[in-house]
């Protein structure tokens, strides 16, 4: 059997494969469908419109040459005089006919599937077009009259579901067929939802209005109107129940974490007890951005800062515009400025945590150092599963160590004081009803009693909760509760329309805030009407404003509709908020959005972006996260090269050898890829670093030489230099004095001018080798050029090292007040790099310098300290450390006393 489908896009197909007929082949045969058998003449004139006879004639026959070599030569006649379709043939069309003249609607229902011929376009063919045109208005009202037929028969039988779908499937058909939009109403009211029916009601009004300028008709005006006075009442407002105890609990504590399953009340114990209170919330999106929370709360109030003292304001306008402009800030005192800044915001007013089992790291670090600044509450809320998952927020919770207050299940006299309040009175059946059903978990008991009110299922008159079976019923079990609070928060958002639900479902891939401006243009509409459909979801209590935005009232809600979302339409959705992110927005954001969109090379860049910016708050272990977000989107070869490259240096920092390992092998398998003289002169200088570090001078050596003999004429002066300076070091640790001196002083004479950070590493090793010979005052010099090449406020590793040999060489010296100055400061800048190793170096350093200076005491706990900072096995610090634990044990005092 052939079978052509007219109603909708138009097709062929024989057995369920489709044809390949296209264009005016497939306009004729579907004129020959619906027609029957034509003269050629007609089909010429038909088609061709716009030229002569012959031309026309033979075009004819070419298209039906085409319709035969595409399959259908069987169903295809073709006569000297005429053409007609024979043998078996289906075409919708005709059987929608057949079926509305026997009085089956459901058939005839079951083809009202679009309009006739849909997206069929014909150039060059006035006749055809005209005829298109009168069938699918013939198509049209035969379509409705069966949908309005079988909408009546269900309605009839109080089929009302089915009822409601054929007048939806009409409206597809004719959008603003207001004849239909009355009836679904109709249907909707009596089902019990009247915010349905007058949400069909506005979008009938919004349509006539964008279309056609017009207004509804009296009849629906009417019935619009009679559903508005038949609103129930808006529900009283819900008091604060069995928590009494809990309340005082938080007054009476500076600091307190209260823990809690989702919807178990931990934000509303919160609001009671603080009032009004400065809130810093957590959220997934912003969890893997340093003091992401944070700097996001100071974001919605930077116009001028008027709430912040003047001296704060350049270092928090810094942290706010460019988070890596502020890398030469030491991470302490960044911290007391976001601290005091909080502190500023907050006004003498509670500051409350919520969520803070997606808060990152630094903002809850700042948050205590505000309550140790004098911050007069700062209380804070947790789901206690998800708070195990975050070790780092559970190291900085565990220094401070609030008491716990865990929430559980409101008990049945409280669920009976809370129905007592909203009725009037009290009402045993009904309460012991709900909670039976929500076992007294309170947003399963509100989002239950605010579902049965809006059906229409729940009345309050007179002081008592009234059901449409108080007739016959004698303990409330008939009521149907729904089975799960995600049901009735999906349930209210379908009642407020597509559009409303289209904007709440883009605000959920945001976060649990959300500009109007950004989801207006995710979903398409104009800002003012995204606004007025956000304001009815508020009047649903489903979101909350926010400074010019929203936020879900429950993060319940948001993952009622994130559970809702298809893939394509959340896909599409993350590509738009990402293409559409407002300025300001942290780049981590943003590619976390182009990379759930599908969208992987717009992603990687801005990861990298949010590397550089965390590395730029010291956040090493964040910025090693983030370049590894980049690359799992696969960026380009040379582009991976300089992740992995940066990868290997944050690798350093946080003494995390095994991973350096990894690095350097994927840098050797992308460096094979590219085949660049300077990605393997890259890769062999960092492999002698390596290979110097683990003790392995020969190997080191080895590298450098073998990469400077086969790419050494290709190389610039960077990476020439940085092979001279790892063979220097490398021959520096062999005691290979004039070699390395040699090579170090090539490297100086390529850096000293151009690469102030490469001749002070290079410095650093020319003091190393006078150091090591007993030259402490010449190493003292070197040490310290190697700290002064460096541009003002750099913080480095390298800074860190050359001012702990300084302080080493002066000891040596006898120069015990300057010594301590230049260790103390290369201790406080170890502390802000997190470079706990390399404190090690120092500590021991300070504690031989206590000793030598007879403070026995402070030697003693100093090297206690170093014993646990310092690399077991290691020899550096350790050949300082040793003797001094031998010398404090046995009672020794210093040579020099």
């Amino acid at each position: 059997m052939l079978v052509l489908r007219t109603l909708g896009v138009p097709r062929a197909s024989v057995l369920g494969a489709p044809l390949d007929v296209t264009g005016k082949s497939l306009a004729l045969l579907m004129f020959l469908a619906v027609e029957g058998e034509s003269p050629r003449e007609v089909l010429a004139d038909l088609l061709w419109s716009d030229q002569e006879g012959d031309a026309a004639r033979r075009n004819l026959r070419v298209q039906l040459h085409r319709l035969k070599a595409a399959g259908l030569t069987d169903w295809l006649e073709v006569g000297p005089g005429a053409v007609a379709l024979r043998g078996e043939v289906q075409v919708d069309l005709l059987a929608l006919r057949v079926a509305l003249a026997s009085g089956d609607v459901a058939g005839a229902a079951g083809f009202a599937r679009g309009r006739f011929l849909d997206h069929l376009s014909v150039p060059g063919a006035a006749q055809f077009e005209e005829w298109q045109e009168r069938v699918a208005g013939q198509a049209l009202d035969e379509q409705l009259r069966a949908l309005d037929a079988l909408a009546a028969f269900e309605a009839g039988r109080g089929g009302w579901a089915a009822a409601l779908a054929a007048h939806a499937q009409a409206l597809t058909l004719d959008p603003l067929r207001e004849r239909s939009v009355r009836a679904q109403m109709e249907v909707l009211a009596a089902m019990g939802r009247r915010e349905d029916a007058l949400d069909a009601y506005r979008s009938l009004c919004r349509r006539l209005r964008d279309e056609l300028g017009a207004e509804p008709l009296p009849a629906t005006r009417v019935l619009a109107e009679g559903l508005e006075r038949d609103r129930p009442a808006a529900p009283p407002a819900v008091p604060l129940v069995g928590r009494a105890a809990e309340v005082l609990a938080l007054r009476s504590a500076r600091t307190m974490l209260v823990l809690g399953e989702a919807g178990i009340g931990k934000s509303r114990l919160l609001r009671e007890a603080a009032g009004d209170a400065l809130v810093l919330r957590g959220a997934p999106e912003l969890t893997p951005l340093p003091f992401g929370a944070l700097l996001d709360a100071f974001r919605s109030d930077t116009a001028g800062l008027p709430w912040c003292p003047e001296f704060l304001r350049p270092g928090l306008a810094a942290a706010l515009s460019a988070p890596g402009g502020v890398a030469s800030t030491d991470r302490g005192a960044m911290l007391d400025v976001l601290a005091q800044a909080l502190l500023a915001l907050a006004g003498g007013r509670a500051v409350v945590v919520e969520d803070l089992h997606w808060l990152d790291a630094g903002s809850l670090e700042a948050a205590f150092l505000a309550l140790h600044r004098g911050a007069r509450h700062v209380w804070l809320s947790a789901r206690p599963e998800e708070l195990q998952e975050r070790a780092e927020v559970l190291a900085v919770l565990g220094r401070v160590n609030p008491p716990r207050l865990s929430l559980t299940e409101l008990p049945r006299e409280a669920v009976n004081e809370l129905i007592a309040g909203l009725a009037g009175g009290e009402a045993p059946l009904f309460t012991a009803r709900l909670f039976e059903a929500t076992a007294g978990h309170p947003l399963f008991l509100m989002e239950t009693l605010r579902d049965l009110r809006e059906r229409g299922l729940l009345a309050q008159r007179g002081g008592r909760w009234h059901t449409p079976f108080d007739a016959f019923t004698v303990d409330y079990a008939e009521v149907p509760v729904p089975p799960s609070v995600t049901q009735a928060i999906r349930g209210r958002v379908e009642r407020l329309g597509r559009v409303t639900r289209q904007l709440l479902q883009a605000g959920s891939l945001w976060g649990e805030s959300f500009p109007v401006s950004l989801v207006a243009g995710c979903v398409g509409v104009p800002v003012g009407e995204a606004l007025d459909e956000l304001e009815r979801a508020q009047q649903a209590r489903l979101v909350a404003p926010d400074g010019a935005g929203f936020r879900f009232g429950h993060d319940l809600h948001r993952r009622a509709l994130l559970e809702d979302l298809g893939s394509a339409r959340r896909g599409y959705l993350h590509g738009q908020l990402a293409a559409l992110a407002p300025d300001g927005t942290p780049a981590g954001t943003v590619a976390q959005h182009f990379e759930a969109g599908g969208q992987p090379d717009r992603a990687w860049p801005l990861w990298v972006r949010a590397a550089r910016e965390a590395e730029g708050l010291f956040a090493h272990a964040d910025a090693f996260a983030l370049y590894g977000r980049a690359l799992a989107c696969v960026p380009p070869p040379r582009e991976a090269f300089a992740v992995r490259v940066a990868r290997s240096e944050l690798c350093r920092h946080l003494d995390d050898e095994p991973a350096r390992e990894h690095e350097l092998t994927e840098l050797a398998a992308l460096a094979s890829t590219l085949d660049d003289h300077g990605c393997w002169a890259d890769l062999a200088a960092r492999r002698a670093k390596w290979h110097t570090e683990r003790d392995e001078y020969p190997l080191a050596v080895a590298e450098v030489r073998a990469a400077l003999a086969r790419h050494g004429a290709a190389l610039d002066a960077d990476l020439h230099s940085a092979l001279l300076l790892e063979g220097g070091a490398a021959l520096a640790c062999l005691e290979d004095w004039p070699a390395s001196a040699e090579l170090l002083q090539e490297a100086l004479t390529l850096t000293r001018e151009q690469m102030p950070v490469r001749a002070s590493n290079v410095l650093y090793w020319l003091g190393y080798g006078a150091y090591r010979s007993g030259e402490y005052a010449q190493a003292a010099r070197a040490y310290g050029q190697s700290v002064e090449v460096l541009p003002a406020g750099t913080l480095s590793r390298g800074r860190v090292l050359s001012l702990w040999k300084v302080g080493a060489c002066l000891r040596r010296l006898g120069q015990w007040c300057e010594a301590s100055a230049a260790l103390r400061e290369a201790d406080d800048s170890a502390r802000t790099l997190n470079a706990g190793s390399i404190r090690g170096l120092i500590v021991a350093e300070q504690a031989a310098l206590a000793f030598d200076q007879g403070e026995r005491e402070v030697a003693s706990a100093l090297a206690a300290e170093a014993r646990t900072l310092l690399t077991p096995g290691g020899t550096e610090g350790w050949d300082v450390l040793n003797p001094l634990l031998a010398a404090l044990e046995s009672g020794a005092v210093p040579a020099t006393r």
